[in-house]
Parts: structure tokens; C-alpha cells; sequence
């Protein structure tokens, strides 16, 4: 009975801070009291859903917030007028304009750094997490798993700053730090 109770106060919570915070955001001035309360029927569900079922109630009450949010945004974004003025004609320079030359190597080599030199990266940056995990004494399985969370999220930084680089000297230089790092690791092996 008590669980069935906080799933549903969770639940009711969720998403009545969805609508407490929209209704609040959607005023010409914000009130600290909506956005207050609105936050606060948040934690609420959050905390019934920890008391619920731990961390798979959290992330149950998380959903239905998702779900309401995405329905009331919906719902905004349906009702309201199109723009009065018209888009920008602007280009991304995705493409090239008429005549203007392709740049074709310097777009494949852009490509190879972030994806191929990237991930390279990111996998020494890898080997150095867990190296460093179990130098400093963490399990074989929590240094796996540091290892399995520092790749994709390593590839990820260094692809924006690759991107975010305009000399490919400096491109480079991002994309060797990791190697670097990783030199110990080879060259000592597994601590463990």
C-alpha cells in the first residue's frame, strides 16, 4: 500500500513541477515562489521514487517528467504563430559557393582528426584512466569501468576542441596530449 502510494505521489509530482514551471516561465516576469514550488514538486518525486524502488524509481519519476515536459512543449510549440520576419539567408558554409574551390583534402583531413585521430586519442586517454584507477588502488572492475566512462567522454571533449581549432598544428598538439599520457601506462604495464 505504501509503495503503491509513493509511486503515485511521485508520479503526481512529476508532472504537476512540469506544469507549475512552465505556467512559471511562461509569465512575463518569473516568480521565485512558482519556480520555487515547481522545483520543489521535482525533488519530491525524486525522493518517492528513491523511497519506491532506489535508483529505478528515480529514473522512473524521472521519465514521467520527461514525458510531461514533452508534452507540454508540444503543445507550445503547436500553438504558437510562425515567425514575422523572414529566416536569415545566411549559410552555414556547409558548401561551398559558386565557384569557390571544394577543399576537399582539408575537409577529409578535418574528418580523419576528429573521428579516426580522435578516437585513437580517446582510447589512450582510456588507458590512462584506468592506469592511474588502479595505481591508486582501485579494483580491476572499477578501473575497467572509469576506463569504458573516460573514452567516449574524452572523444567527445576532444572533438569539440579539434573542431573549435583553426591550426592544425594546434589540432594536432590536442590530439597528442593523450598519447602522452598514455606513455607510462605502455611502458610500466598493468600495475596490478
Amino acid at each position: 500500500m505504501i509503495k503503491e502510494f509513493l509511486f503515485l505521489a511521485g508520479t503526481a509530482s512529476a508532472i504537476a513541477g512540469i506544469l507549475v514551471l512552465r505556467f512559471s516561465w511562461a509569465r512575463p516576469r518569473r516568480s521565485l515562489f512558482l519556480n520555487s514550488a515547481g522545483w520543489l514538486l521535482l525533488a519530491v518525486s525524486i525522493a518517492s521514487g528513491w523511497a519506491f524502488a532506489g535508483a529505478w524509481g528515480v529514473s522512473v519519476m524521472s521519465l514521467w517528467a520527461m514525458m510531461a515536459a514533452f508534452v507540454v512543449l508540444a503543445f507550445a510549440a503547436w500553438q504558437s504563430p510562425p515567425a514575422k520576419r523572414k529566416p536569415s539567408s545566411r549559410r552555414a558554409g556547409v558548401l561551398p559557393e559558386a565557384g569557390e574551390p571544394l577543399r576537399l583534402a582539408g575537409r577529409i583531413a578535418t574528418f580523419l582528426l576528429v573521428v579516426l585521430a580522435g578516437m585513437v586519442s580517446s582510447v589512450a586517454l582510456a588507458i590512462t584512466t584506468r592506469w592511474i584507477a588502479l595505481l591508486l588502488g582501485a579494483s580491476e572492475a572499477n578501473a575497467n569501468v572509469l576506463a569504458l566512462f573516460a573514452a567516449p567522454l574524452g572523444w567527445t571533449i576532444l572533438a569539440f576542441l579539434v573542431l573549435m581549432t583553426e591550426s592544425r598544428k594546434c589540432q594536432l598538439a590536442i590530439l597528442v596530449v593523450p598519447f602522452a599520457a598514455a606513455i607510462p601506462a605502455f611502458v610500466q604495464g598493468s600495475p596490478v
